[in-house]
């Protein structure tokens, strides 16, 4: 079953089954695991020391259907008149009633499902709620059965969403990153947590003719404009990081040996998230 979330309220970490119900969770051997699905009665589950669990949940016919890919698929409007469209082709395109706008100011082209985590840590999960994240203002958005609103950062310190590839993307709040955009989480662990920050930018039509030739485009545009951080998990010192070589070996300098390894072995590959990725993995270890 995809979709259902399975959560360990002794060590505060969740995640979602897959298109083939499938999950992978970080558990203790003593902890209860609770699990939810829209649809469904709510169970628990025993670790009891196993690395493999088969839970069976069982249909409730009071509560909600679980969603269908209409209602995860479904347009919708934000509060300046701009509609996300999955018929538009490509992925993230966005029209108005106007003229067409190229890329989207929301993260998904569609709404995915997913949950936040509180200031004090604990983790908050509704079935009925769909969410989207709006790189522009930093907002998230739930849907609740077609009425949408938008968080309080005041109460919402991070959020997880499943992406359209049943991929967890995590997103935390962090004051020497910015305090209106929450940060993507490429990697985190007991050394280094590294960040990416999106900022999107609306930018109009600059399209131009004068009947023998024409410049610009005749679109507007959303552009994303990503930076990269890295936190030191024991100081909680930020500082920036770019995608070159030099930066990166400066920013790691205190794990040069594991540095040199991870770059020797990756010698060929294109610097990008998931290098970073890869990276913090090997030097948190």
């Amino acid at each position: 079953m995809q979709h259902a979330f399975i959560f360990d309220p002794q060590n505060k970490n969740a995640a979602y089954s897959d298109s083939t119900g499938a999950f992978n969770l970080t558990a203790a051997s003593s902890s209860q695991l609770a699990v939810t699905a829209r649809g469904y009665t709510s169970t628990t589950a025993d670790v009891g020391g196993h690395t493999t669990l088969q839970i069976t949940l069982k249909s409730d016919p009071g509560a909600p259907a679980a969603f269908t890919k209409t209602d995860i698929d479904q347009a919708f409007k934000t509060n300046d008149g701009y509609q996300v469209n999955s018929a538009v082709a490509g992925w993230g395109a966005t029209t108005t009633d106007t003229r067409d706008v190229v890329g989207s100011r929301f993260l998904f082209n569609r709404w995915v499902v997913g949950y936040i985590i509180k200031a004090n840590g604990d983790v908050a999960q509704n079935p009925n709620f769909l969410f989207n994240y709006d790189k522009q203002k930093g907002d998230l958005y739930y849907n609740e059965n077609g009425k949408v609103s938008v968080n309080d950062k005041s109460v919402v310190k991070g959020f997880v969403l499943e992406n359209p590839q049943d991929q967890p993307v995590t997103f935390e709040l962090v004051p020497g990153i910015s305090n209106d955009l929450y940060a993507i989480v490429l990697s985190s662990g007991p050394k280094y947590k590294i960040y990416k920050l999106i900022k999107t930018k609306y930018t109009p039509s600059d399209f131009k003719s004068d009947g023998l030739s024409s410049t610009g485009n005749k679109y507007d545009e959303w552009v994303d404009e990503p930076t990269y951080y890295v936190m030191n998990a024991k100081t909680l010192a930020v500082q920036p990081l770019q995608l070159r070589k030099k930066s990166i070996k400066d920013a790691f300098a205190a794990d040069g040996d594991k540095l040199n390894a991870f770059t020797s072995a990756h010698s060929s590959d294109k610097i990008d998230d998931d290098y970073l990725k890869g990276l913090g993995a090997t030097l948190n270890q």
